[in-house]
């Protein structure tokens, strides 16, 4: 009996992957943090100038993949001189490449502390950890309404000023994180993902009392 021949399979082409596709290209991302400007200061009655703590985080949203946490810095400020004042950071950098797809945004979210005893300043860089929680809205609006961070984050930012925000972690203000130590205010941006940009922004940190009126000057890169 004669063998039948062999039928040779298809050659199936393999499915374009997320990292392949063409709407998805790679990109440089640099956060970096400059300067601290400090126009007024208080740590309250005989105590001294401030201590100037800045935590800072980078999300990663609106694609694919779940909203993340892709870097985050905590940086102490000395002040050596009177205030009012500027305050070289050193430039403390988060560095991220990755590619993003069409849609994708960066978030920047901006705290600052004046630290007593270091306890709320641990709480509030441990938070970043969890951004389905984070909830923010604008710091003028008459009636708040919270939003995550990918609803927020839709309105955008044009440089150099970022937005002063109130945020809630769950349904518990930021502030109740801190009691032991002065926590002064939060600002935020977000940009897109895809687009290269090499921008100067600038976060106002105001005490509610505005006791305490400081500005953080950063710089974001997107690029190749």
């Amino acid at each position: 009996m004669s063998k039948q021949p062999r039928r040779k399979k298809k050659h199936r082409p393999k499915p374009v992957s997320v990292a392949d596709a063409g709407d998805t290209p790679r990109r440089t991302v640099r956060l970096s943090l400059d300067t601290l400007e400090i126009a007024r200061g208080h740590d309250g009655f005989l105590r001294g100038a401030p201590e100037p703590v800045l935590l800072v985080a980078m999300y990663r949203l609106g694609g694919a993949s779940p909203l993340s946490l892709v870097g985050r810095l905590l940086v102490r400020a000395e002040l050596k001189s009177d205030i009012p004042c500027s305050v070289e950071l050193g430039q403390p950098e988060v560095h991220y490449d990755a590619r993003f797809a069409v849609g994708e945004r960066i978030v920047v979210l901006g705290l600052a502390v004046e630290q007593d005893s270091g306890d709320g300043v641990q709480a509030l860089y441990t938070a970043f950890e969890a951004p389905e929680q984070l909830l923010l809205y604008d710091a003028i609006e008459a009636e708040p309404v919270p939003r995550n961070l990918a609803d927020w984050s839709r309105d955008g930012c044009a440089a150099p000023a970022a937005r002063p925000v109130e945020v809630l972690l769950g349904s518990s203000s930021l502030e109740k994180l801190s009691p032991y130590d002065d926590y002064i205010s939060a600002a935020a941006f977000s940009v897109t993902a895809a687009a290269r940009c090499d921008e100067v922004w600038r976060l106002p940190f105001v005490a509610r009392d505005q006791r305490n009126d400081w500005t953080l000057v950063l710089r974001l890169y997107i690029g190749a």
